[in-house]
């Protein structure tokens, strides 16, 4: 079920089971852009399946020189989709443009990525903040050191894996710092669908009065690409 009954947290009981992988399908099927793009893929789909049929008795030939197969690959900026004389497969590209492989899924297809349908493209790696060129402030998750350039990196790494391990325990110990984990936010992360819904339903106010207007900014960040940083939340 796409939107489930906001207001009634039974209805998330889904939620338990939920790997970091399908917790991103969640936030992302809930996207209007994603639904748009998604309908339109569809609708053309089936225009092309009416002209030329279904696997295995497909006019593949025929499908292929149809340019509604096709977009421009510009459309698939990552480079991950198979170009063809400057062009991509509708489907590569809808799910290069979103962040995953293998056929796009209705939004209200309840679960791609258990399933095997879906599957999320290995993401850039990121470089670390440099501090304090960066301008960011450390928050209370956070730790910087400092590194000689000048000297061999191993040993100073080794060690500062060490300190950072130490510091983790005591930062849990003594300040309750809380590993990011699934099930450690499960809860928060089943209010964020459940203002996204609200949404759906033409009642966020009431979903912003319940939950606050920082939790209505974090599921729309997460609804809007933020979903593929879930990835990095051990289950």
């Amino acid at each position: 079920m796409l939107h489930p009954d906001w207001k009634d947290p039974l209805a998330y009981a889904f939620c338990e089971r939920l790997t970091s992988a399908q917790w991103a399908w969640e936030f992302l099927r809930r996207n209007p852009g994603y639904q748009r793009e998604w309908q339109a893929f569809w609708n053309t789909w089936q225009v092309l399946e009416a002209a030329y049929g279904k696997p295995p008795n497909r006019d593949f030939c025929a499908w292929k020189n149809d340019p509604r197969a096709w977009v421009p690959a510009s459309e698939c900026a990552d480079g991950e989709c198979r170009i063809d004389q400057d062009k991509v497969l509708i489907e590569c590209a809808l799910g290069a443009r979103w962040g995953f492989h293998k056929f796009p899924p209705d939004p209200r297809d309840d679960d791609p990525v258990g399933e095997g349908r879906l599957t999320w493209r290995p993401r850039a790696e990121t470089p670390l903040p440099v501090l304090p060129d960066d301008g960011l402030e450390p928050g209370s998750a956070h730790m910087g050191l400092m590194f000689d350039l000048s000297l061999p990196l191993k040993p100073q790494l080794e060690q500062a894996r060490h300190q950072l391990q130490l510091e983790a325990v005591r930062r849990r110990r003594e300040q309750g710092l809380q590993p990011r984990r699934v099930r450690t936010l499960r809860e928060h992360w089943v209010q964020l669908l459940r203002v996204l819904d609200a949404e759906s339903e033409g009642e966020l106010a009431q979903a912003r009065e319940m939950f606050g207007e920082a939790a209505l900014i974090e599921a729309m960040e997460l609804r809007d690409g933020g979903y593929l940083d879930l990835l990095r939340v051990p289950d």
